[in-house]
């Protein structure tokens, strides 16, 4: 659990523990609580805002209520397959650019990295509290305005994906990313931070590629 605070506080102190251990599956369980909590809390807004969706497509009736608890058997499944497909390109990003490490230091790295989404997601869930369930008309006021979004917010939901995308807790996440790379590799701060960037960039195009009206 320390190395959970170390990475907000002191990251030096998680890389150097990445090296001697592997136990990435601790932040997944912490960004699998957060997700299920937040899922939880918004569930009745969410529920709402697709049924609405669904009768202006010209669908009718209520979401089945199994439907309504699939979201908590495959937001898990669906976190460990992002760590699992972000952290193999990674590893094999941080080969390209001379890293010698295993893949499994890469699932450690990107997954103590993500820590910074579970400040996020908590905040939020604080902001749907304080906004009130009935007062979420849209999934775009189920989210803390943390990045360009907050300057810019098209209705064009490819740029909105984009705008929202450049923000600061993914920003911090990338920069722990080449940090945490270059101190677990040993190669360069620069290689290491084109790495970065380069899956920074990736990361972004996949939130434009699926990116949804909201």
């Amino acid at each position: 659990m320390g190395n959970l605070i170390n990475i907000i506080i002191e990251p030096g102190k998680t890389f150097e523990y990445i090296k001697e251990k592997d136990d990435w599956w601790i932040p997944f369980l912490g960004l699998t609580v957060v997700t299920l909590i937040f899922l939880w809390v918004s569930s009745p807004a969410l529920t709402r805002i697709m049924t609405q969706k669904m009768a202006e497509m010209g669908g009718g009736g209520e979401i089945p209520k199994a439907a309504k608890y699939i979201q908590y058997v495959v937001a898990p499944i669906a976190t460990l397959l992002g760590l699992l497909l972000v952290s193999l390109i990674l590893w094999i990003l941080g080969n390209v650019f001379g890293a010698d490490w295993d893949y499994i230091k890469a699932l450690d790295l990107y997954a103590y990295a993500s820590v910074v989404q579970i400040i996020r997601s908590l905040l939020n869930t604080a902001i749907l509290l304080v906004r009130g369930i009935p007062n979420i008309t849209t999934a775009r006021d189920m989210e803390i305005a943390t990045g360009l979004n907050l300057i810019f917010s098209p209705e064009n939901p490819k740029l909105y994906a984009l705008f929202s995308g450049i923000e600061v807790f993914s920003i911090w996440q990338f920069a722990l990313i080449t940090y945490g790379v270059s101190e677990i590799t040993g190669i360069s701060k620069k290689k290491a931070a084109i790495t970065s960037i380069i899956l920074y960039v990736l990361f972004l195009g996949f939130n434009v590629i699926f990116a949804r009206g909201g």
